[in-house]
């Protein structure tokens, strides 16, 4: 393929971009929202659009055919990381033969940024290429066929691929860390002394339940040392503060299972010490306001480096892990964490020397793999970004992200969480329909003074 970046006026076609002003809370948004995986998508969605195209984009929806796309954009990129999936993750909802199928009939450059595996293990697996199902496979050399070369965010994803037979694979990390620019904030290599810590965010997850996450040891140590939580996840907190007139047993249930008990979610949220966030910006002016960021959400964790916040990343499966090693990022995994240990043990060890001498060859490793793509950058001679813009949060989006919850928000929360104790299969139903009905009452209470 020819490589030209030349510039034209036609936009270029993003896929995929959660709305950049956020995610507004109304019944008529539920249902999409409620299908969210992960809020953390925009943290590197959106660095990677502003940088390979500013502000002259559009999100792809899946409603517009390739022979549209053909004729209206002048390129597409994806930001559609973990589709290296085996079962039970390539059931997602993901539809990989309708994306294969979009990308074959493609007739302008095209390329897949920061592609990477999906898996719950720690552990590189050596036969990880023969768990992939014929489906995603033929997705992934789609995408490689019709890309100069395909990006991948570590080194072991692209190892996956070149077992796979596609040979174009390139390490290019993840454009989360490219809103930094060509140089990391120097802030991050002179760090407040351990005893001026006093503001700390967990960025943490379960979301796959699994059994021997470390999760309730650190909302135990949130809720002892007044530490904030951020979860990221559509769970149970996000209806606790968004749409509490949706919550339903089973909500409560599987909150059980991921947070592995509810008394200290009941503790943070009743200290209004739980955060959502939908909007890029809102969630960087948040952790601006922290002293310090741990945790295992990778792109939970990415905004606070911006601002010069130094954040701990714990590797809880191979995908935080290899961008984490690619990026020299400092990390543990999960199950190397000695039992009790506190915020100390993982501030004492979040040295970013490395990462900040290593990371400007990371930078333009990946400017040149766009140019290589016939992408045109978004950066001046010197590599800084260039007009950045802030995503600016829709009004209702910042008013709801912003706000704490209530007293009484904070009671209704106990008393769904409450009853629960009283659950058996043979009382669920039963228990499911007065779980609505406080639910009920605790949406219409919260519209009564105009908080819905």
């Amino acid at each position: 393929m020819q490589n030209n970046t030349a510039r034209t006026d036609k936009p270029t076609l993003i896929g995929y971009l959660p709305p950049i002003g956020g995610i507004q809370k109304t019944r008529a948004n539920y249902n999409w929202h409620s299908h969210l995986i992960n809020s953390g998508d925009i943290c590197y969605t959106y660095p990677g659009t502003l940088i390979a195209c500013g502000n002259n984009y559009k999100a792809w929806n899946f409603s517009l055919t390739a022979e549209q796309v053909n004729e209206e954009y002048s390129n597409v990129i994806f930001y559609i990381p973990c589709r290296i999936a085996p079962p039970p993750h390539d059931k997602d909802g993901y539809p990989f033969e309708r994306a294969t199928e979009f990308v074959s009939k493609l007739k302008i450059p095209f390329v897949s940024v920061s592609e990477s595996i999906q898996s719950s293990a720690y552990e590189y697996e050596a036969d990880f290429h023969k768990k992939l199902s014929p489906v995603v496979t033929r997705y992934l050399h789609t995408l490689a066929d019709r890309s100069v070369s395909i990006g991948t965010r570590g080194e072991f994803s692209a190892e996956v691929l070149k077992k796979l037979g596609i040979k174009n694979a390139e390490v290019v990390g993840c454009p989360s860390l490219y809103i930094n620019g060509p140089q990391l904030n120097r802030k991050l290599t002179n760090l407040p002394e351990p005893g001026n810590i006093k503001n700390v965010a967990v960025c943490y997850s379960n979301y796959q339940e699994l059994e021997n996450s470390r999760i309730r040891d650190f909302l135990a140590m949130a809720k002892k040392r007044n530490y904030h939580y951020v979860e990221q996840s559509f769970n149970l907190i996000v209806k606790a503060l968004h749409y509490p007139g949706m919550i339903e047993v089973n909500d409560i249930l599987k909150a059980m299972s991921v947070f592995h008990g509810l008394d200290e979610i009941r503790d943070l949220f009743r200290h209004g010490r739980i955060r959502y966030f939908t909007n890029y910006q809102l969630w960087e002016n948040f952790l601006r306001t922290m002293d310090f960021a741990f945790g295992a959400r990778m792109h939970g964790l990415t905004p606070a480096i911006h601002v010069g916040v130094p954040a701990f990343f714990i590797a809880h499966d191979a995908r935080v892990r290899e961008m984490c090693e690619y990026f020299q990022l400092p990390y543990t995994g999960e199950a190397d964490i000695p039992p009790g240990a506190e915020m100390e043990y993982f501030y004492s060890r979040c040295d970013y020397g490395d990462a900040v001498t290593s990371y400007p060859s990371r930078y333009y490793r990946f400017i040149d793999f766009l140019k290589k793509n016939n992408i045109a950058p978004n950066v001046g001679a010197d590599g800084n970004i260039l007009a950045p813009w802030d995503p600016q949060p829709l009004p209702q989006v910042a008013a709801s992200e912003l706000r704490l919850p209530s007293a009484i928000d904070a009671d209704f929360f106990d008393l769904l969480c409450t009853m629960s104790k009283e659950y058996s299969p043979e009382k669920h139903d039963s228990l499911d329909s007065c779980v609505r009905k406080v639910a009920q009452a605790w949406y219409d209470t919260r519209a009564s003074f105009g908080d819905i």
